[in-house]
């Protein structure tokens, strides 16, 4: 988590409040890890850190988009900024729909 935070903060992003979300709330098993933040201003984020090893498809992203619905339910807050970390490489349609959808893309956290 100080790791994340450390990068967030090198993007000059200071988080107030972080916590993890525990996956079997959200009924899901896949390998994401979750967190929910609130920055000094009061603006709610949702950071997902995703660690496959293959290539990051558009299904991939639909299924994050599943769990940012469940998410948004299980938190009862809609989010103002959406956060996806990856490690591997990334299609280029999956970049093209997240910036219409209004996601921050990240590759150089791990």
């Amino acid at each position: 988590m100080k790791k994340l935070i450390d990068y967030f903060s090198s993007k000059a992003i200071v988080f107030k409040s972080l916590r993890l979300i525990d996956k079997a709330h959200l009924r899901t098993r896949k390998k994401v890890t979750i967190f929910t933040a609130t920055d000094l201003k009061g603006n709610y984020h949702s950071i997902f850190i995703v660690g496959q090893k293959s290539r990051f498809l558009i299904k991939h992203f639909m299924q994050i988009l599943e769990l940012e619905e469940r998410l948004v339910e299980l938190e009862n807050h809609n989010f103002k900024y959406k956060h996806l970390i990856i490690g591997e490489a990334i299609c280029s349609k999956v970049v093209n729909n997240s910036k219409e959808r209004g996601w921050n893309i990240y590759h150089d956290f791990m």
